[in-house]
């Protein structure tokens, strides 16, 4: 079976590992000149860590966490709000959780698959012609191949969704938010592993990375979707975050390389089916559940050890079938999950932001953090085949 990925990031790689797991090879194309490096400090739960198990690559994650201890909550100036213990969610999970970066998943995917996985970076799809008994399709190299099959993991706004399935507006649900990240140079360190600043409709904060970074994060209600250019990116940030005191003020002061940052609307994706003839949708490209969610990458990870193993066991049109019918149920939770969160994340007032202050710290405390983890996580998945 002759099987093309379009998008290398951790969906596509983890799809092209889960693949060569079951015996199976594929050709990955990436629109960007190189690996990408983007991305935030991200949460790897039940999920993702069993699907990293099965892929042999939960050491390899694991010895690259980044380590989080206190996460403490200012005002804009500077003013302590609250703070919290992750020890305590980690323990409500019973250890099957840890952060990373995204760049450090990336990597590890990226080593597990590169040198036994056609990947051509630079790359992209033009047209395709998705045919009953196989997938036409041309390259932006000018060359046209054939496919058994055809995965877009091409992140929320997919060209090949759009291609195949429809209008991106089509299947858009913005949360009104947008967000940045990037990773910059820290001389000295934070007071707690993540210092966060927060006001009503905007978040921004720092993760202490350990090898001398810091990753940033900021999100602000913002009901607009179009992409703003580069060169407007950090005076965006200033007009919002601007008048903030240290570290937000730190962060703004760096200058940005926005090819390895991260600037977006933060949107859903919901599409009635994953597949279309020998076309199957993974990832963002097919859901997009957001950081808000905090299981965005483990359900890339599940999902694709779940397309894989039903790839390896049945012809192309069941294996899609099961695949969305075991994992769609859990996705349609989790972004509803992700839009009441949303509510929480950035408080729209300062009742809101008082509620948050005093019930927090009291919900991530050891005889609440159990409660508050099973609201907020996704129900484990059975990752085989049944």
């Amino acid at each position: 079976m002759r099987i093309l990925i379009v998008g290398a990031g951790p969906a596509g790689l983890a799809l092209a590992a889960a693949l060569r797991a079951h015996g199976m090879t594929a050709v990955v194309v990436e629109r960007a000149e190189q690996n990408r490096a983007a991305g935030y400090a991200i949460g790897v739960h039940v999920n993702g860590w069993n699907a990293a198990e099965r892929l042999g690559l939960l050491d390899a994650f694991r010895a690259r966490a980044v380590s989080l201890g206190t996460a403490e909550y200012r005002s804009p100036e500077g003013r302590r709000l609250f703070s919290y213990s992750y020890h305590a969610l980690t323990r409500a999970v019973n250890g099957k959780m840890f952060s990373i970066m995204r760049d450090a998943v990336q990597d590890v995917l990226l080593e597990a698959v590169g040198d036994r996985t056609d990947l051509r970076y630079g790359t992209t799809v033009t047209a395709l012609a998705n045919r009953e008994d196989g997938v036409d399709v041309v390259l932006s190299t000018g060359s046209t191949e054939s496919f058994d099959i055809v995965v877009g993991a091409d992140g929320w706004r997919s060209a090949i969704r759009q291609m195949c399935f429809g209008p991106h507006e089509t299947f858009l649900r913005p949360l009104g938010f947008r967000a940045a990240a990037w990773r910059m140079p820290l001389a000295t360190p934070l007071d707690s592993s993540f210092v966060g600043m927060m006001d009503v409709d905007h978040q921004g904060g720092l993760y202490e990375v350990g090898d001398g970074t810091a990753a940033t994060l900021f999100c602000w209600r913002d009901s607009s979707t179009g992409r703003v250019a580069p060169e407007a990116r950090q005076k965006t940030l200033m007009e919002r975050f601007g008048q903030w005191s240290h570290p937000v003020s730190l962060a703004l002061s760096t200058p940005v390389d926005w090819q390895r940052g991260f600037f977006d609307t933060i949107a859903q994706i919901e599409v009635p089916r994953w597949s279309s003839g020998r076309v199957v949708l993974l990832g963002d490209a097919a859901w997009c559940l957001t950081f808000l969610s905090g299981q965005g990458t483990s359900t890339a990870l599940a999902g694709a050890w779940i397309l894989a193993s039903e790839l390896a066991a049945k012809p192309h049109a069941q294996a899609f079938e099961a695949y969305e019918s075991r994992l769609k149920p859990m996705v349609t939770r989790m972004q509803a999950t992700s839009r009441r969160i949303g509510g929480h994340f950035v408080p729209e007032s300062k009742l809101g932001l008082r509620i948050q202050s005093w019930t927090l710290p009291l919900l991530l405390s050891r005889p609440f953090a159990g409660f508050l983890a099973r609201r907020m996580s996704a129900e484990e998945l059975e990752l085989d085949v049944p």
